[in-house]
C-alpha cells in the first residue's frame, strides 16, 4: 500500500487503519493537496509498523492532512448505541462500538454526537487540504449515514455507479482489453432485480440476452457483457 501510485484515483478510502508504515502519510498528503479525497476512520493511525504507539496521539501521522486531534475512544457495550447529528440539521444516524472523542486543529465539524458525555463533540469531518479534502469518521455509522458520505463524496468527483443496485447487491467492472465486463453478485438469500438501465446484455453464464432488467436467485451471479 506505501508502495502503491495514488495517481490514478480520485478518492482513497482507508478504514480502521490502525498501523501505518514510514511514508505512507506523507504520500496521502499529497494525493490529498493535488485534489484528492481522502476518508480514514477511528481506529487509525495507533501504531507504526512495529506496533509501537505514535507518540503524538491518534491518528498519528494522519493528523496533519485530517486536521484532527483524538483525546480518547469510547468503548460502547454491546448494543449501545450513540447518534451522528449532522450539523447542517439535515439528518441523525445510529453509531456503535467506538467513538473518538476528538478536537478540530483545522477540519470542520459536518456532524456532532448526539448524547452522552461528549454530547456536541466532532463525529463527522471534514479538512480543506490545498486542492483536495479529507475526511474523519469518528465512529461506526449506520449504512444510511455511510451512504450518504460516500454519495456525497463520490458525486463531488463525478464519480456515478454503473448500474444502480438495490441493497446486498454488489456491482463491479472489469476489462479484458476494450472490452467491458460487468460483475452482479447477489449477496442476500433473497431473490433481487436489477435494473439495466434500458440497455441490453449478454449474460455469460447463461448464454442469454438479458434486456431491461436481470433477476438473481439468492446468492445469484450475473457475469455480463454488452450485446
Amino acid at each position: 500500500f506505501p508502495d502503491s501510485d495514488f495517481s490514478q484515483y480520485d478518492v482513497l478510502v482507508a478504514p480502521m487503519m490502525y498501523m501505518v508504515k514510514p511514508g505512507l502519510a506523507e504520500k496521502v498528503e499529497a494525493f490529498t493537496a493535488k485534489g484528492g479525497t481522502f476518508v480514514c476512520t477511528y481506529f487509525s493511525g495507533i501504531v507504526d509498523e512495529t506496533d509501537l504507539a505514535f507518540e503524538n496521539g491518534y491518528p498519528g501521522p494522519f493528523s496533519r492532512v485530517l486536521g484532527i486531534h483524538v483525546e480518547e475512544i469510547d468503548a460502547l457495550y454491546e448494543g449501545q448505541t450513540n447518534t451522528i447529528v449532522m450539523s447542517d440539521g439535515s439528518g441523525s444516524y445510529s453509531c456503535r462500538h467506538l467513538a473518538d472523542l476528538l478536537h478540530l486543529e483545522s477540519a470542520e465539524a459536518i456532524a456532532t454526537y448526539g448524547s452522552d458525555f461528549y454530547q456536541g463533540m466532532p463525529a463527522l469531518t471534514r479538512h480543506a487540504y490545498g486542492e483536495g479534502c479529507a475526511y474523519y469518521v469518528a465512529s461506526d455509522p449506520d449504512d444510511a449515514c455511510l451512504d450518504r458520505l460516500y454519495g456525497d463524496i463520490m458525486r463531488s468527483h463525478g464519480i456515478a455507479p454503473v448500474l444502480e443496485a438495490p441493497s446486498g447487491v454488489e456491482i463491479a467492472v472489469r476489462y479484458q482489453g476494450d472490452q467491458a465486463i460487468t460483475f452482479v453478485l447477489n449477496h442476500h438469500s433473497q431473490p433481487a432485480t436489477v435494473d439495466l438501465d434500458g440497455s441490453d446484455y449478454h449474460d455469460l453464464l447463461t448464454g442469454q440476452t438479458v434486456s431491461g432488467a436481470l433477476s438473481l436467485d439468492g446468492y445469484g451471479v450475473g457475469i455480463l457483457i454488452t450485446h
